[in-house]
């Protein structure tokens, strides 16, 4: 394979931090690059001076054998260097055919062809296997849809290197299937890919080799051969073993919080289980089994069309959310940036959003900020959350931050109930840990979490029993002892092979 890109003693500081120190790295033609580490390991700040984004202190930067002195987004394209982020960048109020030709629409004299420009979006989307109208506006499409058409648009311009952040964190298992038969494609085709990902087992299904950053420095780089599993990547990404990920302790089981009986939705039915005070009960199942449907339910988010919920032995009616949070029921959305945080606001009204009407001054109609301030506050230092103030806008956290600024929020309400749902997706390993720590310490309060996950190593490490769900029923319920990988996954195919109706 022939050397596309090389990073030679790359540093760059921000104000008081040292994001990079004297990183180097080379990337080869035909070779897909695992680049993995905790939050504020220096994985962005590489990237970004990659594409021209950043401008590095010291060091260089050589691509197809020639070196880089002055650097931009403009000239990085131009060499054939493109970025997929996490945060899909593309224009929401023009069509997808128009979003893949912007700039070089087709056409003569000023006079846009667009029968061609169509022709051509759909012929490119066909031959890579993704299947949309390229009429639809871009606003108009699902989260995943807009990360594929954004992919499928880098890809159109023949990219010599091309970097992955986190791609498949809104992807589901088909999309995420097509994503790396793309990826293989580029492999085959001379291209080099960067890979990042929190999701390690990821890492080792596509990625060659693999290069670890830890407090902006480079650990080494690895063939994923060398490593074998993620059992022995984690020690040299954060200093400290797998076991000690899953934070579990013993804490008895008190009396019962939450009853639902016979509940039906439209995406679930007859769903029936108990939740005691101390317990951390999973619930695990295939994409689109369910779950997070059953969750919004009861958190009053989505219609129930019959069954009951009971709350501390008495029967509720649960109608919205306000309903669910004034009988002390939290929820940590799957979707955090859509669904659970403000992003243009800053930490402190993140938290205290479900707290304002009790902060407003006596007799008055404005809230007592003295007294938000004072809570907020208070929660960021209890999770150790890493701001540099509760007046910082959320969306400039980390995803692992922004996670625990959303449970901060629950724990202000002092709910009873915490539903979380993916409470560890996209966010690193150090941050998950801290998330499983947290968790244990919530029901040691004699409260109760439903923990909701698609990743069965951590729902075996932290949960109590653990639900399964298999296209919208229960399939059936294990205890810790009785965890095991395989007959999670056998009970979770139960119905899902059968595709019967549950509406």
């Amino acid at each position: 394979m022939q050397e596309l890109l090389r990073v030679e003693e790359v540093s760059k500081s921000f104000p008081g931090v040292r994001a990079l120190d004297q990183v180097s790295l080379t990337v080869n033609g035909g070779e897909v690059r695992g680049l993995v580490g905790e939050n504020g390991a220096g994985k962005s700040t590489l990237i970004k001076i990659i594409t021209g984004a950043y401008e590095k202190d010291s060091g260089k930067i050589y691509f197809m054998g020639k070196e880089i002195k002055k650097n931009d987004p403009i000239t990085s394209i131009q060499l054939g260097i493109f970025a997929v982020y996490q945060d899909v960048m593309i224009a929401p109020d023009v069509s997808i055919a128009e979003n893949f030709f912007l700039g070089s629409h087709p056409g003569r004299f000023g006079v846009v062809n667009w029968k061609k420009m169509r022709n051509d979006a759909k012929k490119f989307l066909d031959e890579i296997g993704l299947n949309v109208d390229v009429r639809l506006d871009i606003k108009n499409l699902s989260l995943a849809q807009k990360e594929m058409v954004t992919i499928a648009k880098v890809l159109l311009r023949n990219p010599k290197l091309i970097i992955f952040d986190e791609p498949t964190a809104v992807l589901t298992d088909n999309e995420k299937k097509l994503l790396f038969t793309l990826i293989r494609k580029l492999k085959d085709n001379g291209a080099g890919v960067i890979y990042i990902s929190h999701n390690l087992e990821e890492v080792f299904e596509i990625c060659d080799t693999v290069t670890i950053l830890k407090d902006g420095k480079l650990v080494g780089t690895y063939k994923v051969q060398e490593i074998e599993k993620v059992e022995n990547l984690i020690p040299l990404m954060v200093g400290r073993k797998i076991e000690d990920m899953y934070f579990k302790q013993v804490v008895e089981k008190g009396p019962e919080l939450l009853k639902v009986e016979e509940l039906n939705g439209s995406r679930f039915k007859d769903v029936s289980f108990v939740l005691h005070s101390g317990e951390i009960l999973g619930f695990y199942g295939l994409a689109g089994a369910g779950r997070t449907e059953i969750a919004r339910a009861i958190f009053g988010a989505d219609k129930i069309l019959s069954g009951s919920i009971f709350v501390n032995g008495h029967r509720v009616t649960i109608r919205n959310p306000k309903d669910a949070i004034n009988l002390g029921i939290g929820y940590l959305p799957e979707d955090r940036r859509l669904q659970g945080i403000f992003p243009p606001q800053n930490v402190e009204f993140n938290i205290d959003i479900v707290n304002y009407r009790d902060l407003l001054r006596r007799f008055m109609f404005f809230v007592d900020h003295r007294k938000a301030r004072h809570l907020s506050s208070d929660l960021v230092e209890k999770l150790s959350i890493k701001t540099p103030g509760i007046g910082y806008p959320i969306y400039q956290l980390s995803g692992g931050n922004q996670q625990k600024v959303v449970l901060a929020r629950w724990l202000s309400r002092f709910a009873k109930i915490l539903i979380l749902d993916e409470p560890t997706n996209g966010i690193d390993v150090g941050a998950k840990a801290e998330i499983y720590r947290f968790i244990s310490e919530v029901v040691k309060q004699s409260k109760s979490v439903i923990f909701i996950s698609s990743y069965l190593p951590e729902l075996i490490g932290i949960c109590d029993r653990i639900l399964v769900i298999s296209n919208g029923k229960i399939a059936g319920e294990l205890s810790r002892g009785e965890f095991s990988e395989e007959r999670l996954l056998a009970l979770a195919m139960k119905y899902a092979m059968k595709k019967e109706d549950v509406a």
